[in-house]
């Protein structure tokens, strides 16, 4: 959807393209460690590769686009908006569409269904001088200049729509504004609403105080809005160089997102276990080296299992090296078993048997480690379902009855034989 010439690749992806050295640079100064821009063999290209960043990286002439493994829809579950009517349809756009283009147009129509009636005004604390008294006198103020009778230096209220929910709007709308080679139409859309918020001054907007923000009974409407705000000002970077062109980059870092996406959930659906995120785990006992586990799952502050989320399409079985990570935190917090999460591969085979678990027994140690691989392809209800359902399987590893039996039977057949041996999964990436 951007109005000059697009490279598109996937996430993990590499491509020889060709570019000039200018726009290589250019390229390579507005992604920064979110893409890979190396010199190829071939005069005349560069070799671009993608890392777990999707998104869109603009420039004057030349856009990048990352897709997601994930559909677009689901994308924005895992951002954390489920607006169930802005769906692809509505926008034109198909799974091939950049993310910054749909992010621009899932954001313009939410502002205007939050404002179609008018902005929300509300009350901002406001110190002015008058010449009468409003609301309380501030005698700090007011001693400091005791000569000065009037104006009187007062605090008070003002019912305004210049305040905090609209100035994040406006930031984020500003800011889309300025992306270089935004499609006509989206572009169009972003000046339109530009009249509704004509009393809303343009300040910077803390991204972690959009975050904060929390919705009342009054503005709960701006809700969706607030929250595509905030995505806009954290993950939309513009930059500009003497002499060139601006540039401008939103992109996600999945690994991050997924990780938090599934903690999030775990934490609403789990019905006797408290998930605790990264917390410092001792690795010796004399020194002061610390690992810190993904979840850990407690019950009256006790640890009583462990899991590491990996964004990795999965088809069974775990990688070695994070078997290893995950053998080592079993192993330093003493419990039986442990998780690795992953994303589910939608061409898996089992895809659609229900079949999710993958579950090794390592020599020697007594421990049992589970592979659950997350499906994330089909719609918001059915990956809603699958989290619940991922929390009702993690609630029922702490028993020791379950767990002694999965051990049994993973056990029978070990004998010496390499076939129950851990494996080094095909990884999808």
């Amino acid at each position: 959807m951007l109005g000059h010439s697009v490279v598109e690749l996937a996430e993990y992806e590499k491509r020889t393209v060709a570019l000039s050295g200018a726009d290589a640079s250019a390229i390579q100064q507005a992604a920064g460690n979110r893409l890979s821009v190396g010199v190829s063999s071939k005069e005349g290209h560069y070799e671009l590769t993608a890392t777990q960043h999707v998104g869109a990286i603009v420039t004057g002439n030349v856009s990048v686009a990352i897709r997601p493994k994930v559909p677009l829809h689901n994308l924005f579950l895992l951002l954390g908006v489920k607006p169930p009517e802005f769906d692809e349809t509505l926008f034109g756009f198909d799974q091939d569409a950049d993310l910054l283009s749909v992010m621009a147009a899932v954001f313009t129509t939410a502002v205007d269904r939050a404002t179609a009636r008018g902005v929300h005004r509300g009350y901002r604390p406001t110190e002015e001088r008058l010449g009468s008294p409003r609301g309380r006198i501030d005698l700090v103020r007011q001693v400091r200049r005791p000569a000065l009778v009037s104006p009187m230096a007062c605090r008070f209220d003002e019912y305004t729509a210049d305040h905090f929910p609209n100035r994040a709007l406006v930031a984020a709308l500003d800011r889309l504004g300025r992306v270089p080679g935004l499609d006509v139409g989206l572009r169009i859309g972003l000046n339109r609403l530009a009249p509704r918020f004509t009393e809303v001054a343009r300040v910077v907007v803390d991204p972690a105080a959009v975050d904060r923000w929390t919705p009342s009974r009054v503005d709960a409407h701006y809700e969706v809005a607030m929250r595509l705000a905030g995505l806009i000002l954290r993950n939309l970077t513009l930059t500009h160089r003497a002499a060139a062109t601006a540039a401008a980059s939103f992109t996600v870092d999945m690994n991050d997102l997924f990780e938090a996406f599934v903690a999030d959930r775990l934490s609403k659906h789990l019905r006797h276990l408290l998930v605790v995120t990264e917390p410092k785990v001792p690795l010796a006992t004399t020194s002061g080296q610390t690992m810190r586990p993904d979840l850990v799952f407690r019950q009256a502050d006790q640890n009583l299992y462990v899991g590491d989320t990996k964004y990795k399409m999965s088809t069974g079985p775990a990688r070695l090296r994070d078997y290893y990570q995950l053998l080592a935190y079993a192993t330093a917090m003493n419990l039986h078993e442990g998780v690795l999460i992953y994303a589910q591969d939608p061409d898996d085979p089992a895809a659609g048997s229900g079949s999710h678990v993958h579950s090794i027994a390592v020599r020697n140690s007594g421990k049992v480690i589970h592979t659950y691989r997350l499906p994330l392809s089909g719609s918001n209800t059915s990956v809603e379902s699958a989290l619940k359902n991922l929390a009702d399987w993690i609630d029922l590893r702490p028993d020791s009855s379950v767990i002694e039996s999965v051990s049994r039977t993973l056990d029978r057949g070990w004998g010496g034989s390499t076939t129950s041996d851990v494996r080094e999964e095909r990884m999808v990436q």
